[in-house]
């Protein structure tokens, strides 16, 4: 039974190894950990599917094959006798066991990241210590007319998905819309997108980076409630300075809230209303029975938030209404019956329709009574996990940057130059295109992108700068993670 497991684990873990890379590209080991530490109840079934077939199926196949040789051998050893010759053979085959188990996890350890985390670990960084500005340590003072935020997050969205002429990495434009969008009064770049680093490459991780100015890690303790009931306790993030000044705070998206936690961390960072699959679900706003993808597509999802709108705006207290597409998620994304099949994959089809459903909705926004005190954000959550489409598509050596900008914002530029920065910088430039003033331009560790201060990103480079974040570090620990040890 021992020597089956092994084979199985070693199997599974070489499958793996092969089978991440190609579908996700190469992920940081502090996602994986997050995400076992936490909730995937509500994953895509396409992907779930993938992972059953792939890394678990197939080695139980050839694991059960093998075990049924060795069944055989055994009981033909016992037949003939050859006692000693079996318990030799059976030793053989046990060593060769954990060959394949180390051979396997050691291979998908190195593809993960596993071994730079435990380096990280070891070695802790000081960035937080030097650079971070704690936003609880600061002062906001607010416009005498509040402004109301629309927060639009797309999933998986690119600026490589425009063509060469746009800053993209496509002969043909997959998203003409959201770079008409993105011209240069709304961007800080004209429209070139944002550099994703590693330790944010994944949608919790964004959206954490993008309105805490801090980056996600996992709690070194395994205790369950250390994330579920405490999800960064020590962080202060943008909606807690909004809620304090009298917000109503929605987060919607079209799948479940609490996939990766996210709903614990909207509600206990700025007590949003959490309207996910199952609040649809439950309000009937389609049928008992009723899921697609991951949960329900985007049409819906545009049109309910145009409902949620209409009665947030209809409130005397200004709103923040924060919602995620999902269309555009890997593998394939989904593509519904309104949009067109003009390219030959799949994926192709979808980003573009999702282009174009962005743009419906921005256009609708702009005719409402609210939008002239209304600024509107619209970020990639990350780059694309469909890692073999992206390599079909730019080549392994392409620069991809995830999507940015600003619409309707009352602040302006200090710099025209081109800025280079992340997503932790979001939340200090949030901020300041709400119209609100602080001391400093940092907060987090964002920089205000509307000033002249020069991001982190900047003054170490991206390597260097994900290098740092991922490491251990005893401040976050401390001050932000508030983990008791």
């Amino acid at each position: 039974m021992l020597i089956g497991i092994n084979i199985f684990l070693g199997l599974g873990f070489a499958q793996a190894m092969r089978w991440v890379p190609e579908k996700f590209g190469h992920i940081p080991f502090e996602q994986v950990l997050f995400t076992v530490n936490s909730s995937v109840d509500g994953a895509g079934e396409g992907v779930m599917e993938e992972i059953w077939d792939q890394c678990i199926k197939q080695p139980l196949k050839w694991t059960i094959l093998i075990f049924i040789g060795l069944i055989c051998f055994n009981k033909l050893f016992i037949y003939l006798k050859k006692n000693t010759f079996r318990r030799i053979t059976i030793f053989i085959f046990f060593l060769l066991s954990l060959g394949v188990l180390w051979d396997g996890f050691d291979g998908f350890a190195k593809e993960i990241g596993f071994y730079e985390y435990i380096d990280a670990y070891m070695n802790p960084s000081t960035l937080y210590e030097d650079e971070y500005v704690d936003p609880a340590s600061l002062t906001y003072e607010f416009p005498e007319k509040k402004r109301n935020l629309i927060y639009i997050y797309l999933e998986s969205m690119e600026t490589s998905y425009a063509d060469t002429k746009h800053g993209g990495g496509l002969d043909h434009n997959l998203i003409p819309e959201l770079t008409k969008l993105a011209n240069s009064q709304n961007t800080f770049n004209h429209g070139k997108g944002y550099e994703v680093l590693q330790c944010n490459g994944w949608t919790a991780a964004s959206l954490v980076a993008s309105t805490s100015g801090a980056n996600l890690k996992t709690p070194i303790s395994q205790d369950d409630t250390m994330i579920e009931y405490q999800f960064m306790d020590g962080a202060y993030t943008l909606g807690e300075i909004l809620e304090k000044e009298g917000y109503n705070q929605v987060f919607l998206c079209g799948s479940d809230g609490g996939f990766a936690q996210r709903d614990l961390y909207f509600s206990q960072h700025g007590n949003y209303a959490i309207h996910d699959y199952y609040y649809a679900k439950d309000n009937g706003f389609f049928p008992p029975d009723y899921r697609v993808w991951w949960g329900y597509e985007d049409n819906k999802l545009f049109e309910y938030a145009k409902k949620e709108l209409k009665e947030l705006s209809a409130k005397e207290e200004p709103f923040n209404f924060t919602m995620l597409t999902v269309d555009t998620h890997f593998f394939d994304g989904w593509l519904c019956e309104d949009c067109e099949r003009i390219y030959p994959d799949q994926y192709s089809n979808v980003i573009r329709c999702s282009s174009h459903k962005v743009d419906n909705f921005v256009k609708w926004i702009q005719k409402q009574d609210f939008y002239k005190d209304t600024t509107i954000v619209i970020a990639g959550d990350h780059l694309t996990m469909d890692d073999e489409w992206a390599t079909e598509q730019f080549g392994s050596e392409y620069e991809r940057k995830a999507y940015y900008t600003i619409i309707n914002s009352p602040a302006e530029k200090q710099t025209e130059k081109d800025r280079v920065f992340v997503a932790q910088d979001f939340y200090p430039t949030t901020l300041t295109a709400l119209g609100i003033k602080y001391e400093g331009d940092r907060v987090g560790l964002g920089t205000d992108l509307y000033s002249e201060t020069p991001t982190l990103v900047e003054e170490l480079g991206p390597q260097k700068l994900n290098e740092e974040l991922s490491r251990f570090s005893r401040y976050y620990q401390n001050h932000i993670q508030k983990e008791e040890r």
